[in-house]
């Protein structure tokens, strides 16, 4: 039997307003893109025009000016995230499927800490990291986001490992098996969707992060990331070549774009499982 194709006023008209959004969506990177291949001359002379010639000196200049930045960007996200795992795996199975005391009321602290606006722990985070002093070093980042960015992944992992089947568990103690053998045989390699979904949002956040890097790292260009320099030059500081920044900003977001892509299957099976168990 065939299916009825839906039409009138209604259908048209959502799918116009889909289109209108695609398109606002779209625009700002198709902006972006058009600039990065643009003489600043031309750019401000002919903002929504379209190059004559491709200027690819903005990418040979961009490179070699965020090349750092963006190094800095991936060590700092890649130890964050080591570290952001560990934790997450590890206190997820400990609330999921650990029965000691105390383990409510550590959990409902740990939700309680989601309701703190980020703005708000600014003041007393780098009062707590200026007081380690380790103001300007990779440190003074990889510290406060792995005690942040934990908080959402161990509340996802708590609710994913907590639906896992008891009756793996309770085999693997008949057969004499501890905690740490079901965490890491059992747990662990099922939880693969779940840490990482936890681990593309965590990058994205780390990666994209203007505000805190702009507070703890206040010396020189060698140890910033890459919003820092970027968003700083945008801002006026710096260079005001607009062909520049616009190349800067495409090479910055390929590293984003291979981490995520890579692990989109597994991203999406955690999002699907969480919204399920959740």
């Amino acid at each position: 039997m065939k299916k009825r194709r839906m039409s009138g006023p209604g259908v048209f008209l959502s799918r116009g307003l889909l289109a209108v959004l695609l398109v606002l969506c779209f625009l700002p990177i198709m902006i972006m893109l058009n600039m990065s291949v643009k003489q600043h001359v031309m750019i401000a002379n002919d903002f929504w025009g379209l190059p004559r010639s491709f200027y690819w000196t903005n990418y040979m200049k961009a490179w070699k000016f965020i090349l750092r930045p963006i190094m800095n960007s991936i060590l700092v996200c890649g130890i964050s995230l080591v570290l952001i795992l560990i934790v997450v795996s590890l206190s997820g199975f400990a609330f999921g499927k650990m029965d000691f005391k105390g383990r409510r009321v550590l959990y409902m602290l740990v939700l309680a800490v989601m309701m703190i606006p980020y703005t708000l722990q600014i003041i007393p985070t780098y009062n707590i990291v200026s007081g380690m002093h380790l103001l300007n070093t990779y440190w003074a980042l990889i510290i406060p986001y792995v005690s942040g960015q934990q908080i959402f992944g161990i509340i996802l992992a708590e609710s994913f490992y907590r639906e896992l089947p008891v009756d793996m568990f309770e085999a693997a103690r008949i057969d004499g098996a501890g905690e740490g053998y079901s965490f890491l045989h059992i747990a662990l390699p099922l939880s693969k969707p779940i840490l990482a979904t936890v681990g593309i949002t965590s990058v994205v956040a780390m990666y994209n992060d203007y505000i805190w890097p702009t507070v703890a790292m206040t010396g020189g260009d060698e140890i910033k990331t890459f919003c820092q320099i970027v968003f700083n030059n945008a801002a006026g500081k710096g260079s005001n070549d607009m062909g520049l920044l616009a190349a800067a900003f495409v090479i910055g977001t390929v590293p984003l774009l291979i981490a995520v892509s890579s692990c989109m299957k597994y991203y999406v099976q955690g999002m699907i499982v969480g919204a399920v168990k959740g």
